[in-house]
């Protein structure tokens, strides 16, 4: 039998059963659907982040040194808030050639925050920090605070949850020690996802947390640092040189515990750690979609022995007249390969529509993933292949006299 003629007769048999084989290939249309929808949301929170990053960021040459700790179940990454990084290592980093600043950043253990007659729990939080910190801050209005002021910059996630801020009005929050108010001389952007409403204030005078350091001294600690490089060709050098010192010689390597692990990383660093979180929890959701295509593998399976049943007699007469085994083979085969096909592609347009629905939906830039739309093809056939192998088999090993017995 020709291809082209065993083409003619599947695709006249599927469609002389459409709710059946529509209900056989729905099992791959929600698989292969489920796949592309968590690829193209998956790639567009990744393009999302990496853009807001890229779009502030480019040209900053800047590092975050923080505290990587052990997370539960040993998947993903978590960062610590331990203040183990002293005055002394602040300054010793300053010290080496190539770093144009090093700027403490600690937290506040605000208890609430007030803006005229709105009070919050929570939420916002109190970052204590320089003026050297918003060096590559896009500042939406106004300009940093001074040292030793009771002056305070806030972030444009806490003007969106307030409303009306704005430079010049005041704001205060609230720790076990009282309540201080604070003038606000400027509000940056700080669009990312995961960003909370934020207040910045000066350390002096309001940051007062300290450690005693393993010197025997009693210095002001925080959890993190944020460095600026002189120029961006001088990054890498101070990134390695930062690392050394911190991992060597600095209190914060005797502060730690056994488990933390002190990192030092570029914007890059971290985009690329951000975007390898998202391609992991994409991925596993993804295997988990999977798990319908085998359903829709062993749907097709099931319906094609059937078919091999109710067409016993078909069979016969096809070998009557001088059909070969591999006539019937190819015939069960074209047709279980078609309605995979059908799955895929039908699987792909709607796993397309629902992406693009949630991108909007969610503000993210539509991604088309054309890698996994070539693959989720290829499983589509595979799945046909597979699914009509054993049917096809066993309606080659019909016994013609039988089968014409058949009624």
């Amino acid at each position: 039998m020709r291809p082209l003629e065993a083409l003619k007769i599947s695709i006249r048999t599927i469609g002389s059963h459409k709710l059946r084989s529509t209900l056989t290939s729905l099992g791959v249309i929600i698989g292969i659907g489920a796949v592309i929808t968590f690829m193209v949301l998956g790639g567009g929170f990744s393009d999302s982040i990496t853009g807001e990053f890229d779009e502030l960021y480019s040209d900053a040459p800047t590092l975050l040194v923080q505290t990587e700790i052990p997370v539960p179940g040993g998947f993903g990454i978590m960062y610590g808030t331990s203040p183990i990084y002293t005055e002394h290592d602040i300054n010793q980093i300053e010290a080496i050639q190539g770093v144009d600043f090093a700027a403490p950043w600690g937290i506040i253990p605000a208890i609430q925050t007030s803006y005229g007659d709105k009070k919050m729990t929570g939420t916002i939080q109190v970052q204590a920090t320089t003026p050297e910190m918003f060096t590559y801050e896009n500042f939406i209005e106004g300009e940093s605070f001074q040292q030793a002021t009771n002056q305070a910059v806030i972030n444009n996630q806490l003007f969106n949850y307030y409303g009306e801020i704005k430079v010049g009005d005041t704001i205060s929050y609230t720790t076990d020690r009282g309540t201080t108010t604070l003038n606000i001389t400027g509000i940056i952007e700080e669009d990312f996802m995961g960003v909370p409403p934020a207040i910045y204030v000066p350390i002096d005078p309001h940051y007062s947390i300290s450690v005693e350091t393993p010197r025997g001294t009693n210095d002001l600690a925080y959890p993190f640092i944020w460095i600026g490089a002189t120029s961006i060709e001088e990054l890498p050098t101070v990134k390695d040189s930062v690392t050394q010192y911190l991992t060597m010689e600095s209190d914060a390597s005797q502060l730690k515990g056994e488990d933390e692990k002190i990192v030092v990383q570029t914007l890059d660093d971290l985009i690329a750690q951000i975007v390898d979180i998202i391609d992991q929890v994409t991925i596993f959701v993804v295997g988990i979609a999977g798990i319908a295509l085998v359903v829709g593998a062993i749907g097709i399976a099931n319906i094609m022995i059937v078919s091999v049943v109710e067409r016993t007699r078909e069979i016969g007469i096809m070998k009557a007249v001088g059909a070969k085994n591999r006539d019937i083979i190819q015939l069960f085969l074209v047709e279980s390969t078609i309605l995979g096909i059908v799955g895929a592609a039908v699987g792909v347009a709607l796993g397309l529509g629902v992406g693009w629905l949630g991108t909007n939906l969610m503000g993210w830039p539509m991604v088309y993933p054309l890698d996994w739309i070539t693959i989720a093809v290829i499983v589509g056939i595979a799945v046909g292949i597979a699914s009509g192998l054993y049917p096809a088999w066993r309606a080659a090993k019909v016994d013609p006299i039988i089968a014409l017995r058949t009624e």
